[in-house]
């Protein structure tokens, strides 16, 4: 269920959308304040309790808790207070199972990989090194854990082989927190320099982690006994972007990317994106590549999110590149669409759950939960209206969009846009994170992090 990130400033604003007929969207609570760049990774357990990281605004890394139907805790540091953490990401599962893993960037940038968990009815341990100097190099660290604690973590290693650390050899460490047993001793299995892993894990235990290079998928499963098999090697002639991957009981697995395939002719080039993914079911190989989606717009990726039953969504924003530079973006204008199957299976023709019209959307996030979905983004019909929109029901079948914030600016923003964080608890609750501006002047914060419920 995990999507994790750092959001970019945001500016909200009613003009952007066409609001819905009844908003369900509660006020906002303020979380954090700060500068630019504040950010915050979270996700929420099947017991509905809520976990966020809010980093990135000057006073280090700080943990907010809040249990089902409670309120908010205060911030306060992670156990050992670390330091340099760098694009933490969260997972939860089960009755208070949680992990966190981060970039270490202290005292050198890309020093170390370093986690902190948390078994059911455990607290959450000090942090954990997986990885160090001796390393070369590492980033993007990602996580997944199950109900019982256990977790699967895969990351690049050997970065500095490459220029500015961007890719590097795939690393795979694997723990049985249940039993309060270690990470094991990390296991190189790609070292080719690769994309940023992706790592999925059911709630049996079993899992896939997949990266790409050389425009080619590759994928190593692991089983609950925490075995690593053999890596598979998928051609993808097209090239892969925005690799994703979703996991079901007994090895079934989805992986999902974007590619593009150029046309049309000489004087009147034309670029048609795909949707692909490629799925075995419980006890079988990968199949076929499958087509998802094909578009003459533009996709920049895909997300995903994965309940505890192996329900998966695809996400994503189709933008379309239009002569008036008034509306939407500069003239860019976008849909919305998602597609859910069972983890393994082919996924049906996708639902529009929003249409182009005359606002930029921006690419949305996912979360999956006891067979509910929840999709956010961003909104803007120009530089001083924006909004955060979010859209809920159950997989397959998700409801219209609603608004979750609005703001009218006073003046011009050429700000990112901004990535939303989501969060969906099995009763249905969903927590949709948003950094919005203040324009107040100094000493005031720049930017405040809040977070809204919905149905």
């Amino acid at each position: 269920m995990t999507r994790a990130g750092v959001l970019a400033a945001a500016a909200l604003t009613a003009a952007a959308v066409a609001a819905p007929a009844r908003a369900s969207f509660g006020p906002p609570v303020q979380l954090a304040a700060g500068s630019f760049g504040i950010g915050v990774a979270a996700d929420t357990d099947a017991a509905g309790s809520t976990t966020a990281i809010v980093s990135g605004y000057g006073r280090g890394p700080r943990l907010l808790e809040r249990p089902a139907g409670g309120a908010w805790s205060a911030a306060t540091p992670l156990p050992g207070n670390p330091a340099g953490m760098a694009g933490p990401v969260v997972d939860a599962a089960g009755s208070g199972a949680l992990g966190i893993a981060w970039r270490v960037d202290k005292p050198r940038a890309y020093s170390g990989i370093a986690v902190a968990m948390r078994d059911p009815g455990g607290a959450l341990s000090e942090p954990i090194e997986i990885a160090g100097e001796d390393a070369g190099g590492v980033r993007h660290p990602a996580l997944a854990i199950d109900q019982a604690g256990d977790a699967l973590l895969a990351y690049n290693t050997a970065t500095n082989e490459v220029h500015l650390n961007m890719r590097g050899a795939i690393a795979i460490a694997i723990a049985h927190r249940n039993s309060g047993h270690s990470f094991s001793a990390p296991t190189v299995v790609d070292r080719t320099p690769s994309s940023a892993p992706t790592v999925a894990l059911a709630r049996d235990g079993t899992g896939v982690v997949a990266w790409t290079h050389d425009r080619r998928v590759y994928a190593v499963s692991v089983d609950a006994g925490a075995n690593i098999g053999k890596v598979k090697r998928i051609a993808s002639p097209d090239g892969v972007v925005g690799l994703v991957a979703a996991a079901g009981e007994d090895g079934a697995a989805t992986l999902a990317w974007v590619d593009h395939r150029a046309g049309g002719t000489a004087s009147s080039p034309r670029t048609r994106y795909f949707v692909r993914a490629l799925s075995r079911t419980a006890g079988h190989a990968f199949a076929a590549t499958r087509t998802v989606a094909s578009t003459s717009d533009y996709v920049r990726g895909v997300a995903v999110g994965n309940d505890e039953d192996g329900r998966t969504t695809l996400a994503w924003a189709r933008e379309h590149f239009g002569d008036n530079r008034s509306e939407g973006k500069g003239g860019v204008t976008s849909a919305v669409l998602a597609t859910t199957a069972q983890a393994g299976r082919p996924f049906p023709v996708p639902q529009v759950v929003v249409k182009r019209g005359l606002r930029y959307l921006t690419p949305p996030g996912v979360a999956a939960a006891n067979g509910r979905v929840v999709l956010s983004w961003g909104s803007t019909a120009n530089r001083r209206n924006l909004a955060v929109q979010a859209a809920v029901g159950p997989a397959g079948a998700i409801g219209p969009p609603q608004t979750v914030a609005a703001k009218t600016l006073k003046q011009t923003t050429y700000g990112p846009q901004p990535l939303i964080q989501e969060a969906l608890a099995p009763n249905g609750v969903v927590t949709v994170f948003y950094v919005e501006p203040t324009e107040m002047p100094p000493p005031a914060p720049a930017f405040v992090l809040n977070a809204a419920d919905g149905p």
